[in-house]
Formats: C-alpha cells, structure tokens, sequence
C-alpha cells in the first residue's frame, strides 16, 4: 500500500464517523502510523491539519441538513457541539452567515476528496532555482536530545531551549540538528498554537532535564530534497519544498511497511556562508 492509499483510507473513516467522536489518535491507528508521522504526512496529502479538516467537513455536512430544515439544536448536537450558540457561531465564522438565514440559500456539498496526488498544487509546478533535485539516501541509527514545544511560535523556543541546554553539556556544535511538526489538540489548535519537536544528535549523554529525553532513532532510507535560503521566505520556500518532494515521491510509487517509527525531518545546514535545509521523507 502507498502513502496516498493510507491517506485515502483515514479520510473514508473520518468521512463515516462525522457524527462521533474522532481523534487523531484514532485516524493515526486507522492509517497504521504513530499519531506525530500520520500528522505530518496528513497535512501534506491533504493540505490542512487534520483536525481543521475534520470540522470542516462536519460543517459542510451540517449545512446540508440546516437546508433539509432539521432543527439547529439538533444539527448542533449530531455534530458533537455542546450547543446551539457554539455551533451557531462555528457555522457563521465558516459560511458567512448564521443557520437560520440559510434555509432559502443554494449550496452543494463539497464532495469527499479522492486522493490522487498533493491537493491544491500550485499553479507554474516547482521550478524555483533554490530547490535541488530530490536524492536518495540513507540516515545512519542516531542518538538525539529530544524537546518539543506547543504555542505561537514553538521552533524558536524549543530550538533556543535545546541549544541553550546543548552548551551547558558541552555538546559539540557540530552535532546535527533535526525538527518537525507535532500534532496540537483542537483546543491548542483553536488558540492558534502549533507544535514542534527539535532534536540535537548526542553521544554518552544520560542525565538531562525532565523535559528532554534521549531517543534512540533507527536508520531508515529517505528522499532528500534541499531547500537553498530557506528562511528568505520560509512561509513559501519551506511549504512549497515539502509539496515537491512528496509530489516525488508519490510520482515514484514508494510504499511503506509501517514497521518502526519513520520521521518527516528538517535539517538547517550552514556551508560556506549559505544557510541550506534538507527536508527527508522516509521510504522503503
């Protein structure tokens, strides 16, 4: 099975289950990955967090309903909200408007996406000269200090933290550095906030604060693409990477086994004044 058979299956679940309750854990065991890899890869598949897509499509199947002429308060509850206003105010922030003004209103729903490839690409393909061609190549068995954070902005305070900590224990500079996104809860997700584990790779190190941990992490086959000034425009270039690369990989028809635990790494490297980051994507 390919990543985008296992994408397509978590979606066919969520697409079932809108009227109960559903967490990423839950699609995580239905796709086969560890909730913090099926996040990752979710969200390039299908363009949005999970959870931000789970709730869209409860409303998109909420608005049918308000148009058959079902009760609010009864749509409200089908849909897992506590109650009427907060579904009321839900709908509005989605559609534009409340549920009661919408009985005369057209509206189709959106049907259930069929994964064939990265939704949403962007128009022109990927020819940016600051992308390479994507490589292939194997990440040594590694151990690493490990810290995440959750918040507005959790890459620079891990990062910060973790390289503060590193000094102190007088680990080498350099030592290869790693991060990747973590999965939020939806009421994190609702504050805005966002999640980020960073790593710094170790050797003999077994005392650290309560808040790192040392991790073990298996070598695995990746695709590499590198990503040229990554922070002139990290809200694009860094983004855009990772659709070119899974658009890659997809291309190529990779499968996975699911048999340990695979990580979507960034990795920043300074060379001769230029700041490059390569993205990896596990593979068999």
């Amino acid at each position: 099975m390919n990543y985008l058979e296992y994408m397509q299956k978590t979606i066919d679940y969520i697409e079932e289950s809108l009227k109960e309750s559903i967490s990423i854990h839950d699609c995580a065991q239905v796709s086969g990955f560890s909730k913090y890899h099926f996040h990752r890869l979710f969200s390039m598949f299908v363009g949005l967090p999970v959870m931000e897509y789970i709730r869209k499509r409860r409303l998109y199947h909420a608005m049918i309903d308000v148009l058959d002429g079902k009760r609010v308060i009864d749509i409200a509850l089908d849909y897992g909200y506590s109650s009427e206003r907060a579904f009321s105010r839900a709908f509005s922030q989605e559609f534009g408007q409340i549920p009661s003004r919408c009985r005369n209103s057209k509206y189709s729903l959106p049907s259930k996406p069929q994964l064939t490839g990265i939704l949403n690409p962007l128009n022109g393909g990927f020819q940016m000269d600051y992308f390479s061609e994507v490589r292939i190549d194997d990440l040594e068995t590694m151990t690493v200090a490990s810290a995440s954070r959750i918040g507005n902005e959790p890459e620079d305070e891990v990062i910060a933290y973790l390289t503060k900590w590193a000094e102190a224990a007088g680990i080498e500079n350099d030592s290869r550095k790693f991060g990747f996104d973590i999965p939020v809860s939806e009421e994190e997700q609702s504050k805005g906030h966002r999640g980020y584990e960073y790593w710094i790779s170790v050797k003999g190190i077994t005392s650290t604060p309560s808040d790192v941990m040392i991790k073990c992490v298996e070598g695995s086959k990746y695709a590499i693409l590198r990503i040229t000034d990554p922070f002139l425009d990290p809200m694009e270039r860094i983004p855009v990477g990772w659709k070119k690369l899974v658009s890659w990989v997809n291309s190529k028809g990779y499968v996975t086994s699911n048999h340990q635990e695979r990580y979507w790494l960034e990795e920043v490297i300074e060379k001769d004044g230029i700041t490059y980051m390569d993205l990896y994507f596990p593979i068999d």
